[in-house]
């Protein structure tokens, strides 16, 4: 209420009102992970490394993409995320299970922030911007998103990259993973094909662009 309030009257322009927005759903997503992290814990499923902070030292990792990621939130918006976890640093009581349990605990997390109640809901969020979401779990172990991005990464995932932010969980852990997934994301260099795929890219943007703004048009 007091963004849209700030942003109606002029008082805060649309750089400070989205990021605002990003903030509300940073804090929002950090506080359903924290609470999921002592859920868990009190549930003798993992330990924590750090009792009043559950997320520090976790290892369990959300990266926020597009405009959460570039903190550009708008009051539609929906939240991408990444979610991954570092099993050395994560601490589940039955390290053999620990991607069923996160998953079911990132399943939690969603839950939480998208569900509809009778106050409303929180963000709709969206995990599909994972590596081959078709064939992997929401929670993904960092070896095997380093393995996907180094042998089979897109462009467009690069591209996705450019805005990615550590936003919740594990911060320390998510901003090492997006350091060392440097390399990947800003290529030294680029054959043809590359290059034609970037081209590709921006003629869909452009024209998804441009059919947005005529169905605009056409209801006014």
């Amino acid at each position: 209420m007091v963004v849209a309030l700030a942003d109606l009257s002029k008082a805060w322009d649309t750089i400070t009102a989205t990021q605002a927005l990003t903030q509300i759903a940073d804090a929002t997503l950090s506080a359903a992970v924290a609470f999921t992290l002592r859920e868990a814990a009190h549930g003798g499923l993992l330990e924590l490394a750090d009792q009043r902070n559950p997320e520090r030292g976790s290892g369990w990792i959300f990266l926020g993409m597009g405009k959460q990621g570039a903190r550009e939130l708008n009051y539609s918006s929906d939240i991408d995320l990444i979610v991954l976890f570092d099993r050395q640093r994560a601490r589940p009581i039955r390290p053999a299970e620990d991607v069923d349990l996160f998953v079911r605990l990132t399943k939690r997390v969603v839950k939480i922030m998208s569900e509809q109640t009778a106050d409303g809901y929180v963000f709709r969020t969206d995990l599909r911007l994972r590596p081959d979401p078709g064939a992997t779990p929401i929670a993904i172990p960092l070896e095997a998103a380093y393995s996907y991005y180094e042998s089979m990464g897109q462009n467009w995932e690069r591209a996705a990259f450019i805005k990615a932010r550590s936003v919740a969980g594990d911060i320390f852990a998510g901003e090492a993973f997006l350091k060392e997934l440097a390399p990947f994301v800003w290529r030294k260099y680029f054959d043809f094909a590359a290059i034609a795929d970037i081209h590709s890219i921006k003629r869909q943007i452009h024209a998804h662009k441009v059919t947005a703004k005529s169905r605009s048009m056409a209801t006014t």
